[in-house]
């Protein structure tokens, strides 16, 4: 039950997990309130004038204050969560029942077992919650543009829609917001793990543009937990401008902070299996309580406290709290090890991890690229052909020297460029050197972004980048327009994925063979990127042609330039560590955002794609037909022929019982939607080792395909996959930024070996776990049996004998927990059903032995 609340113009609303729902008459339910911000760039540039007090007044009372706000726990109120559950309550009924026979020594000892279990989950909740404490809110000021002047508010007062003044500073932003004018530098380690700081832009005055909080704006977007370590005004004294979008808990540090506070629940049938067999012990106690009535001839109080014995004998006060100290002891020993549990019973889930997905970049392979270098297509006279790859910039053609020293995203902060890595290492490669306007040449008349490039080698001029049109998602390239000063001339450049750039060129300047050749650097391990330019038409004058849309330059008389190459190598120890996975009896797939070919050349390199004893591996890789958009065509990798969709499932039904060569596929993203519309993609989940060109989204849907059919982990960096990482039943991320805080697990240690670690201490947890239940649960029915037959010849042992018998238990259970892993993987894993045969077997036949000797 939540209260409802009524802001001063008579609308209701209540506020429930750090977000305000306010009442719509329209579809009869409280929804959290949401303000127009855009949706065009156009109408984001008519928003600037910023908001009156009384608009903002009224959207506060809407959204509620920027702040996440939530009842931090004391000590006393987690104590209170923690011991006020059901089986605290039996479990101090049981002892107060031993307390009531005298049976102090035992009962003491018991006592202090289960706080101390209490204790030990007080303590990881309370550590939880204060990490979260220290990144939910920041309390500072802020400019901000109210009633057409600027005002200094607090953090706490900001509302979409607000006009704020950007500046560098040592604090971490306190909204989601948008560029609207002037550019800026961010450092987003601690959101995505990017150890790079990232260029923002402002968006461009275009109607034709629309503004969403995702991948396609996140150049144009600063996020709330970021830093701002540059302002970058697009005029000398002018403030860099920026709109609030989202506030409080709807921003994206307060989802995180959100998905932390509220995890959701996930079923495993360890913790299923436990409701049952907790009831069905109860019940079997009561048959013993109504026996040990009948057998000592009691009634009343006397008969009440026997029962109570007996059934505290059945289902022991221990049970609840050995099955927490095992979890403990995992936690502690994964923490020595650089590996941080936020959640207990994702512990013992983990033990049971059929499916490994793998992201590729940074957890996979290093997290940086290694410019290699180019390969130019020439059209001296003739069909255009490509020439030798070249390493050596100096020796680079003019046309592809240019597009590296400006087709590019990178600014200088100090002497240091910043950007995104690609560029950042491309720019490196250039020497060249980076300037602002003013610097060297006094800005041309109407081109107030305009940047100057200093080459350093070959005697090349310098250059000047008159605009630039971010990297976009949807569109997978950016454009830059230059113009060089020696003669005057422009050219608009493009850089972008392959594929993007060959639909958007003129076909007749693609070498014949260049989807083959972008495709065998792919196949070789290599980053491809493409360039391509358009000349301007020497009519067009500088403020004429800076003004140009993003559409008319990226439109008509694109010349196809060349390749540019880098490499991405493997971490030292991925291939063993996927070997001891496999060996371990998991499954390991790539769920990538990089270029199909790649992934499967990293996937062959790390071991996730193999031979075995039936043969060589033959690989099909699936993505869109380009005739129908609809059907996915299946290409051998080996001689790039196509098969169809049926003679594919008769080899995979061949290859799967060893009447074939081993076959495994790779499918673009694409494909794989496709294929998910379809109703083919579940049939062919199991075949499929490497999903490439997935968006975040596409992510979590394939991690969710895999838990349909098995208990299934991801291994990310907590950036782009935050989402699958949290959607797994077991998220690992290999990062410290605070994202990687919605994964169950973050290793500080960043190799692939974190993965192993995590799965061998979760199978001995789980593994404990039964041995322990198996353990309690046989020798308390042994003393129940042994209860009776004292109560059926009126015989009782001394308190010593009891507690000679009893004094063995603690000590044996906490023996239990303090087993370790094997040093490495079994094939098999831990039985997770209580009610499985194997288990009741054992519990049940122990129990008939003890009975009948």
């Amino acid at each position: 039950m939540v209260p409802v609340h009524v802001t001063s113009n008579g609308r209701r609303y209540i506020e429930f997990e750090c977000v305000r729902y306010v009442y719509d008459e329209r579809a009869g339910r409280f929804q959290p309130f949401s303000f127009s911000v855009g949706p065009t760039f156009a109408d984001l540039h008519n928003q600037s004038g910023g908001l009156s007090t009384g608009d903002a007044h009224l959207r506060t009372e809407l959204v509620g204050p920027n702040v996440i706000a939530f009842p931090a726990d004391t000590f006393y109120t987690a104590m209170v969560k923690e011991f006020t559950g059901i089986f605290y309550i039996y479990q101090m009924m049981c002892l107060w029942t031993w307390y009531y026979y005298a049976y102090y020594y035992m009962g003491v000892v018991l006592t202090l077992v289960i706080i101390s279990s209490g204790l030990s989950k007080v303590q990881v909740f309370l550590t939880s919650q204060r990490r979260v404490l220290s990144m939910a809110n920041f309390s500072g000021s802020v400019r901000v543009l109210r009633n057409g002047t600027w005002a200094v508010l607090s953090t706490a007062d900001l509302v979409p829609g607000d006009v704020i003044e950007i500046t560098a500073s040592a604090h971490v932003l306190p909204v989601d917001a948008v560029l609207v004018d002037g550019g800026a530098v961010c450092d987003e380690s601690s959101l995505t793990g990017e150890a790079l700081p990232v260029v923002k832009f402002p968006v461009k005055n275009d109607a034709g543009m629309t503004y969403r909080r995702d991948e396609s704006t996140k150049s144009n977007s600063l996020y709330a937990g970021c830093f701002v370590l540059e302002a970058q005004s697009s005029q000398r004294g002018k403030p860099v401008l920026a709109i609030v979008t989202a506030t409080g808990a709807v921003t994206s540090k307060g989802r995180l902070v959100k998905d932390i506070l509220f995890p959701s629940k996930v079923s495993f049938v360890f913790q299923e299996h436990l409701k049952v067999v907790f009831p069905m012990l109860i019940v079997w106690g009561v048959v013993m309580l109504v026996l040990s009535m009948v057998l000592l001839g009691t009634t009343g109080a006397d008969a009440w406290f026997y029962g109570m014995f007996t059934i505290s004998q059945v289902l022991s006060p221990l049970l609840p709290a050995v099955l927490v100290i095992g979890q403990s002891v995992a936690s502690e020993r994964l923490s020595k090890k650089g590996i941080l549990c936020v959640d207990l019973d994702r512990i013992t889930l983990s033990g049971k991890v059929k499916v490994y997905c793998f992201d590729k970049t940074g957890t996979l392979t290093k997290e940086g690229l290694n410019f290699l270098g180019v390969q130019h297509a020439l059209a001296s006279g003739g069909e255009p052909k490509f020439g030798p790859v070249l390493n050596e910039f100096t020796s680079f053609p003019t046309p592809l020297r240019m597009a590296m020293l400006t087709c590019h995203s990178v600014t200088m902060v100090g002497d240091n460029p910043v950007g995104n890595f690609v560029d950042v290492e491309m720019f490196r490669a250039t020497e060249g050197r980076l300037g602002r306007s003013g610097e060297g040449e006094a800005a041309l008349a109407g081109v107030p972004d305009l940047a100057m490039v200093y080459p350093t080698t070959n005697n090349d001029g310098e250059l000047q980048i008159l605009k630039r049109f971010e990297f976009v998602h949807s569109n997978a390239y950016m454009t830059v327009l230059i113009r060089d000063p020696t003669d005057g001339k422009m050219y608009a450049y493009l850089k972008g994925s392959f594929e993007k750039i060959r639909d958007i060129c003129d076909p007749a300047s693609l070498p014949p063979d260049a989807e083959k050749t972008a495709r065998f650097h792919a196949s070789e391990g290599c980053y491809v990127l493409a360039f391509a330019r358009k000349e301007i038409p020497a009519g067009i004058t500088v403020p004429e042609a800076a003004a140009l849309a993003r559409s008319t330059l990226e439109k008509g008389g694109i010349k196809f330039t060349g390749l540019c190459l880098f490499r991405n190598e493997l971490k030292p120890d991925t291939a063993d560590a996927l070997e001891e996975l496999r060996d371990g009896g998991c499954r390991v797939v790539m769920i990538t955002g990089d270029n199909i070919d790649t992934g499967v050349f990293v996937a062959k390199r790390c071991g996730m794609i193999r031979s075995n004893e039936f043969g060589e591996v033959l690989v099909f890789m699936g993505d869109l037909d380009p005739n129908d958009r609809t059907q996915v065509v299946w290409k051998n990798t080996e001689d790039g022929s196509t098969i169809s969709q049926s003679s594919l499932l008769s080899l995979l039904a061949a290859a799967r019982i060893g009447n074939y060569r081993p076959t495994e596929l790779a499918v673009t993203g694409k494909a794989f939607n496709v294929l998910l519309a379809n109703g083919s993609m579940r049939n062919l989940l199991f075949d499929t080792r490497v999903f490439a060109r997935m968006s975040p989204d596409d992510k979590v849907m394939c991690v969710r395909l895999h838990m349909e059919k098995a208990i299934t982990a991801m291994c990310g960096d907590g950036g782009n996959d935050a989402g699958a990482l949290k959607a797994a039943h077991s998220g690992i991320a290999l990062s410290e930024a605070e994202s990687s805080v919605v994964a169950h697990f973050s290793s500080r240690n960043r190799s692939v070996f974190s993965c192993v670690e995590l799965l061998r201490e979760a199978r001995c947890a789980l593994d404990i776990s039964f041995a322990s239940y198996k353990y309690l649960i046989m020798y308390g029915e042994i003393l129940a049996f042994l209860g009776l037959i004292q109560y059926y010849f009126n015989v009782n042992m001394s308190q010593a004998m009891w507690i000679l018998i009893d004094g063995s238990t603690v000590p044996l259970s906490w023996a239990l927990t303090q087993a370790v892993p094997a040093k490495r993987l079994a094939r098999t894993r831990p039985t997770a059903r209580l009610l499985g045969p194997e288990t009741v077997i054992s519990v049940v036949g122990m129990i008939v032995i003890n009975i009948i000797f």
